[in-house]
């Protein structure tokens, strides 16, 4: 007998053009809302609205919406100055984010045997830090605007794994499918005579494919045209990618292997370069006139075959080099990292706190033309992080060389919002603002392609976390459990100091995890430990990363995460 199945929504298609508006680019740890999609989002929250008078939406679909609903209300108060009390828009996030938990949770009660709402949420790999937030909100003050704000944004991360990634009939787009829709886009670019069509407008449709199908669409173009002009816009669109002039994103191959070697793609941009200077000599009258079928001359066919095969056989991903230069070894045991785009040679330097230390390593590296030097990168303004910013700049005879950091670092000229960053040549580099160890702390996030990496300062250690000199518990919770725990799992660590040995022997007295009993081995083993753990391996053995931990909570006789993480510093100043 067939079964139906009532769903507020028409079709499938429908469910799906929804969860793009909520999610254009799907999160990797914390979502993003720009203002450009907010349109779109608005719309999504329009239509949940219909389906729940319709009946029959689901709990995580409605929770989406008056999460996503809460944020856009509170992003238009802010960029227009409108005059809503930070009581209401919190009102505004407890409400939406109590309704998300409380019913979640009530769905999953077991009927025979009440459980606690923590109880029901381990089951589902819900935090503990949702309910604990949920009860605040529900039976205390309401929470700070900070502190919701980021818990609305890390809502919609899990419901986005539990639920919206995993629809039912969601499956992938087949190969043949994804480039008949890349070619699409491009063609209508290519063909555009006047070029009016921005490039902001290709690039945000482009992302959804990875430059390896890109560059082999843009090959069969070149292969099948008879359209001279647009043989040669597929050149140099093609020369774009591989340059690095036109910017997709971060590139990364299809099959996850590695990138071939600088010079390799030389020699590709080189042929490209070669193929597009003898199109472009070609006699203006041939060039424009559409070719008839086997009308080619013997040197557009060439061009259009090493086309097809440069773009088929190559996509090109730069490579993102970190170098540490330890510093006062020893004693306090620094580093500064030098991080490097290898293919722009684009550099900043961060944290050279001791240019006896530093300046040498950077004079070689500009001298032998392996680096342009763009700026000096600061994770907070204490002295040994800091402190080199102007006798560095003396040293390499670059008086006016741009200090990005917290507001109270020396010398600072550019302090970018919580979230705003730059760019390394081709490695985005995001400021994400963790204010314990000092106000201004800052952690800097790089990703280029599949590769991603965080510069902790003092904030975060490998095994360990940095004293709230400035701070509170609570701040230093929000930094390690909300913000950096947000980030993807594979982002390397790079700390400020080597400290892994004496943080794993407290981590021991507190938690003795096979996660643990490796770290210190690693520790014992090896005299540096900076950028070998990631931020999945702190998940498992920092426990200032692991408040929620029963061995944990029994350890320091904490329940609280807060609390847990007071005591836990406390333990930790007090270790001998």
């Amino acid at each position: 007998m067939v079964q139906y199945i009532h769903t507020p929504w028409r079709d499938r298609a429908e469910l799906l053009r929804v969860r793009q508006q909520f999610y254009p680019s799907p999160p990797v740890g914390t979502p993003t809302i720009t203002a450009e999609d907010e349109a779109e989002q608005q719309h999504a929250v329009s239509r949940v609205s219909m389906w729940m008078q319709r009946g029959g939406c689901p709990h995580l679909v409605e929770s989406t919406a008056l999460l996503v609903a809460a944020i856009l209300s509170d992003l238009h108060d802010t960029r227009t100055g409108a005059s809503s009390s930070s009581y209401a828009i919190r009102a505004a996030y407890s409400a939406a984010f109590s309704r998300f938990v409380t019913g979640l949770l009530d769905s999953q009660q077991d009927k025979q045997r009440k459980m606690s709402m923590y109880a029901v949420a381990k089951t589902i790999g819900l935090p503990a830090t949702f309910v604990e937030l949920r009860h605040q909100a529900t039976h205390e003050q309401l929470p700070s605007l900070l502190k919701l704000r980021a818990a609305a944004k890390r809502a919609l991360a899990w419901i986005w794994h539990y639920y919206w990634k995993n629809l039912p009939g969601d499956e992938s787009s087949t190969t043949e499918d994804k480039a008949d829709a890349c070619r699409n886009v491009l063609i209508q670019y290519l063909r555009d005579e006047e070029q009016s069509t921005s490039k902001k407008s290709l690039q945000k449709k482009l992302r959804k494919w990875d430059q390896t199908l890109i560059l082999q669409v843009l090959g069969e173009i070149g292969e099948s045209s008879e359209d001279s002009k647009l043989l040669l816009r597929s050149l140099q669109l093609s020369r774009g990618i591989l340059d690095g002039s036109f910017t997709i994103s971060p590139a990364v191959r299809a099959d996850g292997s590695q990138p071939r070697s600088a010079r390799d793609f030389e020699a590709i941009r080189a042929d490209l370069e070669k193929s597009r200077d003898e199109l472009e000599a070609t006699p203006v009258g041939v060039r424009d006139k559409p070719l008839q079928p086997h009308s080619r001359t013997p040197l557009q066919t060439r061009a259009s075959r090493k086309l097809g095969s440069l773009t088929t056989a190559f996509a090109f991903t730069r490579a993102m080099h970190i170098q540490s230069i330890p510093m006062w070894t020893g004693k306090s045991d620094n580093y500064a990292y030098l991080l490097v785009d290898d293919q722009s040679k684009d550099a900043v330097i961060i944290d050279p706190a001791n240019p006896e230390e530093v300046s040498p390593v950077l004079k070689q590296a500009i001298s032998a033309g392996k680096i342009n030097l763009k700026a000096i990168v600061n994770t907070h303004h204490h002295w040994d992080h800091a402190g080199g910013n102007k006798r560095l700049r003396n040293d390499l005879g670059a008086p006016d060389l741009p200090i990005i950091g917290g507001k109270d670092c020396e010398a600072v000229t550019k302090t970018p919002a919580d979230g705003e960053g730059f760019n390394v040549g081709g490695i985005a580099v995001k400021g994400i603002h963790t204010p314990c160890h000092t106000q201004d702390s800052i952690c800097w996030f790089a990703q280029d392609g599949n590769e991603k990496a965080v510069f902790t300062g003092d904030t975060l250690f490998h095994g360990g976390c940095g004293r709230f000199f400035e701070g509170t518990a609570e701040e230093m919770h929000t930094a390690l459990n909300e913000k950096l725990a947000a980030l993807p799992d594979d982002t390397k660590v790079y700390p400020g100091h080597e400290y892994t040995k004496s943080n794993v022997k407290f981590c021991m007295s507190v938690l003795q995890s096979e996660a643990v009993k490796k770290l210190q081995t690693f520790a014992e083993n090896n005299k540096e430990t900076q950028g070998q753990f990631t931020i999945g391996d702190e998940k498992q053995h920092n426990v200032f990363m692991r408040v929620e931990d029963p061995e944990i909570q029994k350890a320091t006789g904490k329940a609280d995460a807060v609390e847990v993480m007071a005591k836990l510093r406390e333990m930790k100043n007090n270790f001998k």
